[in-house]
């Protein structure tokens, strides 16, 4: 009976750890899916072992529960008191601010001190109206800097190929037609409009695409921008 016994609870030690690993390696994969089954077993048959607890603590944070995280980590720590990995995850939960614990913080401080607080974020608005002006500029005014040099160089670049399709290169044709002479403002353009009702159909097409493509980064730079600020301030009052 007592070889039974011992066998038995050798059986129980090998689950244990295998349950354990598995748990372990499921939430390195980030699979976090098939780690609540493991851990929800885990917590079931040994509720009072470290490691469960452990792993319990490990879901929790991978979650972003926090306070669930803490919990079981304490009691881990209450099983036992010397498991320095315990200890090491316990403290980095408690280091780990939560939305409501960023709020109340902010609060907090700007209850104490209203020039402590030195807000980083954009407001959304300003952002909006920067971005109205030109591609790119809303982005500048949120201090994200390559995306709005992108942004306002290709805004440029397909501004400037339309004025050359649609102005310079029919200005050009009216001042070769007229051999040097001298045009009134009235005369030139309508000599523009003339050359370009000749213009091919794929030139209209080019013209037309550049034209869209322009309006597409347009409407793409105003709402980056307004939702990029709205996130800044977001994160700063704790809300993300």
């Amino acid at each position: 009976m007592s070889e039974d016994a011992r066998s038995t609870d050798d059986l129980q030690e090998e689950e244990y750890a295998r349950l354990c690993h598995e748990a372990g390696l499921h939430l390195r994969l980030n699979r976090i899916v098939l780690a609540e089954k493991v851990v929800a077993e885990l917590l079931q048959r040994w509720p009072d072992r470290t490691t469960a607890q452990e792993r319990a603590g490990d879901l929790a944070m991978a979650q972003g529960k926090l306070q669930q995280a803490r919990e079981h980590y304490r009691q881990a720590l209450e099983l036992e008191p010397a498991n320095a990995d315990a200890e090491r995850k316990y403290g980095l939960a408690l280091l780990t601010l939560t939305p409501d614990e960023r709020r109340r913080n902010l609060i907090e401080a700007v209850i104490a001190d209203s020039t402590a607080v030195q807000p980083t974020s954009r407001r959304p608005l300003n952002a909006f109206m920067h971005a109205l002006i030109f591609p790119g500029l809303g982005q500048l005014y949120n201090r994200q800097h390559e995306k709005g040099l992108a942004l306002v160089a290709v805004g440029g670049l397909l501004l400037m190929l339309v004025f050359y399709l649609l102005v310079q290169v029919p200005y050009t044709m009216v001042a070769e037609a007229s051999a040097g002479r001298r045009l009134a403002v009235h005369e030139q353009l309508a000599g523009m409009q003339q050359a370009l009702a000749r213009m091919s159909g794929g030139y209209w097409l080019l013209a037309a695409l550049l034209i869209v493509l322009y309006l597409g980064l347009y409407a793409f730079g105003i709402y980056d921008a307004y939702r990029q600020a709205q996130s800044q301030t977001e994160r700063d009052l704790g809300v993300l």
